[in-house]
Formats: structure tokens, sequence, C-alpha cells
């Protein structure tokens, strides 16, 4: 059996990206996101869930997210886990 590891999120994110290097000069950036889900209850209830997920982004693109992206601001992210 083939084994897969990805992973598609999209949401908002609830801070500005934190930028830091390693001692080696490799760019890392900690985002976290926040992840709305609608639905109905069994009653017919409208409800939304927000479900929150930490995100570390390495070299360029943690450089690109910091440059681009602000606190509220709509990314989608593919990645592994």
């Amino acid at each position: 059996m083939a084994n897969l590891n990805k992973v598609f999120l999209m949401g908002r994110l609830t801070a500005d990206p934190e930028l830091r290097y390693t001692q080696t000069g490799t760019a890392v950036a900690d985002i976290r996101l926040a992840i709305n889900r609608n639905y109905k209850t069994q009653s017919g209830e409208a409800r939304e869930d927000t479900c929150f997920v930490d995100v570390v982004l390495w070299a360029r693109q943690a450089e690109i997210v910091k440059k681009y992206v602000t606190k509220g601001r709509p990314i989608f992210i593919e990645g592994r886990l």
C-alpha cells in the first residue's frame, strides 16, 4: 500500500507572522490559522465552530509570508504533517 502525507488548510491568520532565524541562517515563521466550520444541528439550529491550527514555515516561504501576509488575511496552506 502506498503512503500519503498531504494537508490543505484554508483560514485566516490570528496574528502577524513571527519570523526568526536559526543559527545557520534558515528563516522560520510561526503562524496560527483560525478555520471556521458552519453546520446545522439536528434541530436545524445554525452553528459555527472554530479550529485553531499552528503552522511552521521554513526558508523562503517563511520570508514571503512575513512580507505579504498580516493578521486577519485569508491564507491557503498546502503541506504535510
